[in-house]
């Protein structure tokens, strides 16, 4: 290494070892020292001539200031004393002090360096406040477009209200000579139907309670079914309105406890009504099931049910005091039902030709029903049913022969139960024209002797418990003992016996 490399530069490094300066010295002029003004200054009077005499020194080092004048002493100051000759000692200590000066410098020590210099935090904080501006800017911006958007919005639905309030009041009633109120027409809506609408479509999903059935349903059930004005949204809010005008209609018509126990489930909270309890929608969002189990049912059914023109299947179980009264004319337009279960009820008698109109039910169940007579609507015998449940009612003796008579019920009947409807008499031998029978329940009867030479030969369930009066032997490959396929085949509780083998069957 080379001991004799030049030294850093100062603006590079600091020297850690400095040659000492000569101190300082200070010249005092004598009092009587001209002060030099101003030559500038109109008002600044001519220089005089100096006074006194300047030595060759150039007034760094010493006092080299020679008056003519004494200058006075100061007392605080002390003795001032002429200038003299360096002593001895002050010689001897400078010489050594050279000596320490001119000693080369260890290579090892490292010249003492500038400390980095951090950045100034306010330019940081000046760059981000050029960022700050910019998001107050933006954000200025996104305020007014919010605002501007719940103007419209606002004002939009000021807009409706007004014009659903000036169309609120119904239309006083009609005298015989005045003009009838205008109807729908497959292309066209009424102003009363306009209304109904407009009014299901901002007011109800808020206040579904406000809504004005008893005026709109009427209205809006009259629309032709097959009512088109380019506008599908029209017809699908006409479907919902009378929907959920029909289904109020049941809670509107339960007493105190069924509406407490419908309102748990949902109902008449909101126009949702594929999600109250117990009702199912189809995909196009018609109400398709219905069950109603007490005590969620009404008082009695009410007209309005006939609005439910999509449902499949109504099930209603009561207490056997409510629901009540007879079916409206309107159950007549349920033309899409399949299934109708009435159990514990009050409702009296079905009219006559009901299942003419409704003629898709395959499946009848009527249990406990104890006003509604023991006479099946004769329309009955021409439905396609496939299950007939009749328990705990009472019948007439001759339902069993007039059924196995129908000819669409022969083709098509798979289950048929007459339990404990004091049938009585015999049972006739029509009954193995059920060709498509599975299961035939006669429990809890009358009946007599004689049983039928044969029965369906697709029966799989046969029983007749209960059935006192019936007596005597059955001969194997006889009767029900002639069937195969039997697989549940009960006669305790009779007085039948076999003789042979008799399938499956239990006897006493």
């Amino acid at each position: 290494m080379n001991r004799h490399q030049p030294p850093p530069s100062s603006d590079q490094y600091w020297d850690r070892n400095p040659r000492p300066r000569a101190p300082l010295a200070i010249t005092v002029p004598p009092p009587d020292y001209p002060i030099e003004s101003s030559r500038f200054s109109p008002e600044s009077p001519p220089v005089p001539p100096p006074t006194h005499k300047r030595s060759q020194s150039t007034w760094t080092n010493t006092n080299t200031l020679k008056s003519d004048a004494t200058p006075p002493k100061d007392p605080e100051l002390g003795p001032v004393s002429s200038p003299q000759a360096p002593h001895f000692r002050d010689r001897v200590t400078k010489f050594f002090f050279d000596i320490r000066m001119t000693r080369p410098r260890d290579p090892n020590l490292l010249p003492m360096q500038q400390p980095p210099l951090r950045s100034w935090p306010g330019l940081e904080k000046q760059d981000q406040c050029k960022h700050c501006h910019k998001k107050r800017k933006r954000d200025k911006v996104l305020a007014i477009v919010i605002i501007v958007l719940l103007l419209y919005l606002f004002s939009n639905m000021v807009f409706l209200n007004v014009r659903v309030l000036n169309m609120v009041s119904p239309p006083p009633p009609s005298s015989s000579s005045s003009t009838p109120p205008s109807t729908s027409s497959p292309n066209t809506l009424s102003a009363d139907a306009q209304q109904c609408i407009s009014q299901y479509n901002l007011n109800a999903p808020t206040d579904p309670q406000s809504y004005p059935c008893s005026t709109c349903y009427p209205v809006l059930s009259a629309v032709p079914s097959n009512f088109t004005d380019g506008n599908s949204q029209d017809a699908q809010t006409i479907a919902n309105a009378v929907q959920f005008c029909g289904l109020r209609s049941i809670f509107e018509t339960s007493n105190s406890n069924g509406q407490a126990a419908l309102s748990t489930g949902g109902w008449d909270k909101d126009v949702r009504f594929c999600a109250w309890s117990g009702v199912k929608c189809d995909g196009f969002g018609r109400v398709s099931s219905l069950q109603l189990s007490f005590p969620s049912v009404p008082a009695s059914i009410p007209t309005e049910i006939g609005g439910l023109t999509g449902l499949t299947s109504l099930q209603v179980i009561g207490d056997t005091n409510v629901p009540g009264g007879s079916l409206p004319s309107s159950f007549a337009q349920l033309t899409a039902l399949t299934s109708l279960d009435l159990e514990s009820t009050a409702i009296t008698a079905f009219d006559a030709g009901l299942f003419t109109s409704l003629n898709k039910v395959t499946t009848l169940t009527l249990v406990k029903n104890a006003n509604m007579g023991s006479e099946l609507p004769s329309s009955v015998t021409a439905l396609p049913l496939q299950n007939l449940v009749v328990n705990n009612q009472a019948l007439a003796s001759d339902t069993l022969s007039t059924l196995a008579s129908s000819t669409s019920l022969q083709g098509s009947m798979k289950l048929l139960d007459l339990s404990s409807t004091s049938l009585s008499g015999s049972i006739p031998s029509g009954i193995s024209s059920f060709t498509s029978l599975v299961e035939l329940h006669l429990d809890g009867n009358s009946l007599t002797n004689p049983l039928p030479s044969s029965f369906p030969p697709s029966l799989h369930t046969l029983t007749l418990t209960n059935n006192t009066q019936l007596s005597g032997t059955v001969s194997s490959g006889t009767s029900f003992c002639a069937l195969s396929g039997l697989q549940t085949c009960d006669m305790r509780g009779t007085n039948l016996n076999a003789q042979g083998a008799c399938g499956s069957c239990q006897f006493q």
